[in-house]
């Protein structure tokens, strides 16, 4: 009699609390299974009976998972590339409704999932499948980066003033091949292993900084273009969704940003389009992390008061016509919300990283 194989081909609309139920019906460790639905595809059972593998197929789809029936002699999915995987929130008023959503797909409470998303470069899971980040993004309002961290590259960046610790950093990077100018602040490219060991070396100091260059975010600014020319236009109106009435004022006010926050890939696909069209772009890193906000311009005193009392517990001391400071630093999606609702009234805002 032949028999068959059982495979989970993804979390589908699952909950990861389907672990426990599984784990109860099927006699199986939970920890494991739940291993099995952030792995997928996995071999749930391999050469069982047609039946037990039929009634395990109609379990598995009414708790919303992907399953795949396969013979014996069919082969076995191999075991997937391991990822992690970030979030970026475009809009930061979906915050509420994103970190909710985040919840529900990790099994965790909302405070859980809020602290992942807070803390940039909001890595909300590890030792994933690709099929797991498809799931994700078809569950969440957020974009979706998946990075194998063994394979990806990373950008080493160095915050320190102190000459002693400039100077061992310099000669760990001539020790890995690293051919540099003396006290660099910022080296891209380092592979997964030259940055664990310069991790391993300086991370108790403070002065360092790995950051996986798939999670990192880029602002896109133009700087010129020519109001006379349709390709410039063009782009400007249909592409990046300008409207054509404001054209003027814009390229009488340069250079303004294109794009707030890219990650990796798209600023190279961005860039690539814009340029090609002839228009005069750069790009700016977006640094990771907490910033500081100053109110330069209140046009409406109560509003304002009412706003920055929703990120801040200090007493506020905001006065007409007196440019503020928030009184700490606050995390990047926090202050974009904050930031969007201050200039909704008419506030002129600047954020400066912490």
């Amino acid at each position: 009699m032949s028999t068959k194989n059982v495979i989970i081909a993804s979390i589908g609309t699952a909950n990861p609390s389907v672990g426990k139920i599984l784990s109860e019906v099927l006699g199986i460790q939970q920890e494991y299974v739940v291993k099995l639905l952030y792995c997928t595809p996995a071999v749930l059972f391999q050469n069982v009976e047609e039946e037990l593998a039929l009634k395990t197929e109609a379990l598995l789809t009414k708790l919303g998972l992907e399953v795949l029936i396969t013979s014996e002699d069919e082969p076995l999915p191999a075991a997937p590339e391991l990822l992690e995987l970030a979030l970026y929130i475009q809009n930061p008023r979906n915050l509420p409704i994103i970190n909710k959503q985040l919840s529900e797909f990790l099994g965790c409470d909302e405070k859980e999932s809020l602290n992942l998303l807070l803390n940039e470069p909001s890595i909300v899971l590890g030792g994933v499948s690709i099929a797991t980040a498809l799931a994700l993004s078809k569950r969440i309002d957020a974009e979706v980066i998946a990075s194998n961290p063994k394979t990806d590259l990373y950008t080493l960046r160095i915050n320190t003033a102190d000459v002693k610790i400039k100077n061992q950093i310099d000669q760990l990077l001539h020790t890995l091949g690293l051919r540099l100018s003396p006290h660099p602040t910022e080296v891209e490219g380092l592979t997964y292993a030259n940055s664990q060991e310069i991790w391993k070396r300086f991370q108790q100091t403070g002065a360092v900084q790995i950051i996986n260059q798939s999670f990192q975010r880029f602002e896109i600014v133009l700087d010129a273009f020519d109001l006379n020319n349709s390709n410039h236009t063009n782009i400007l109106t249909q592409i990046v969704g300008m409207p054509e009435e404001i054209l003027s004022e814009i390229a009488s006010n340069l250079p303004v940003v294109l794009d707030e926050s890219v990650n990796r890939k798209d600023l190279s696909e961005k860039l690539g389009l814009y340029t090609t069209a002839g228009l005069t772009c750069s790009y700016n890193n977006v640094p990771l992390g907490k910033y500081n906000i100053t109110i330069d311009q209140i046009p409406d005193l109560d509003k304002t008061k009412a706003i920055v009392k929703q990120f801040f517990s200090e007493r506020i001391n905001i006065k007409q016509n007196t440019k503020w400071t928030s009184p700490k630093p606050l995390q990047h999606i926090l202050t974009r919300y904050m930031t969007e609702q201050l200039e909704e009234i008419g506030c002129v805002v600047e954020k400066l990283p912490a």
